[in-house]
């Protein structure tokens, strides 16, 4: 008898793993805030001359985004970088910046991430979690571009991580319903053209504590060119991506998401050819603001 127990709980337990399903959908309240965290660590080995170069750069940014609340599509979101930290080491000089630190933003470094900080980005998202374009409101930049922004985003992008206001949306490439086992491909690049690209495949692997879980792989790759400092420098990378993406499933928003990414490419200019290759750890977090 009890053995009977056993097998049927078993049985049972089974049952209701493969039965759950998952609908992407949004339930969001006006005003609620969220802390939206997007922490960065790379370690970059390049070749010069015959002579390897290490660099490592952690940054982390900090977003602020409020639900402004509801449209006939979805809803109004509204987006802030607070606060941007990066800590570079090359040939044994420090590049560090803070943007809560005076010194930094009025320094060499502030020159180029200051506009990365403040300025709101407003837009809608539909029901289904996708941010429409056409609604994308962004703070008027001053000055020139800043080429290392424009690689850094479209890095993110060969990662399998779309360039959009928030990365709390846009999780998925189609609103169906599935079930644990399912999978997907979500293929992202950059805006301005064909630069940067991937192939992501995502596995939903279930539901735990309001919480779907979803592992991914992907490959990706990049193309672009910049000028810096009077020089035309291109760089070309190819990489291949692992991790986790968790999503509430009260809200339909992004919880956490964690890649793990290797890379290999090579950069030109002046008519040399500088090849380098890459670890890179990226986690995102999306937690409620009470």
């Amino acid at each position: 008898m009890k053995k009977f127990l056993v097998v049927g709980f078993v049985a049972l337990t089974s049952f209701a793993v493969h039965a759950q399903t998952y609908l992407p959908a949004l339930n969001l309240a006006a005003g609620q805030k969220y802390a939206v965290v997007v922490t960065s660590k790379s370690m970059n080995t390049q070749e010069m001359g015959g002579q390897k170069m290490e660099i490592p750069n952690e940054s982390t940014q900090y977003q602020t985004m409020e639900i402004k609340g509801a449209t006939d599509k979805g809803y109004q979101v509204s987006v802030v970088t607070t606060r941007f930290v990066s800590a570079t080491s090359m040939m044994g000089q420090e590049m560090n910046y803070d943007s809560d630190k005076k010194e930094d933003r009025d320094g060499k470094m502030g020159e180029m991430l200051n506009k990365m900080v403040g300025g709101a980005t407003t837009f809608e998202v539909d029901k289904t979690g996708k941010i429409i374009e056409s609604t994308i409101v962004k703070p008027k930049e001053e000055g020139e571009a800043n080429p290392m922004e424009a690689i850094q985003k479209a890095v993110m992008v060969s990662m399998g991580m779309p360039e959009t206001p928030s990365p709390a949306f846009n999780l998925f490439s189609e609103n169906k319903e599935m079930k644990v086992g399912d999978i997907f491909t979500a293929t992202t690049m950059v805006s301005e053209g064909k630069e940067g690209k991937s192939n992501t495949v995502y596995t939903f692997t279930g539901i735990k504590d309001g919480i779907a879980t979803f592992t991914f792989a992907g490959v990706g790759n990049l193309e672009k060119t910049f000028e810096m400092q009077g020089m035309e420098v291109t760089t070309t990378f190819g990489n291949k991506t692992t991790g986790e993406m968790h999503v509430d499933v009260a809200t339909g928003l992004l919880v956490k998401r964690i890649f793990t990414g290797e890379t290999e490419g090579k950069a030109e200019f002046s008519g040399q050819e500088i090849p380098s290759t890459s670890t890179s750890n990226i986690t995102i977090t999306v937690a409620a603001v009470k």
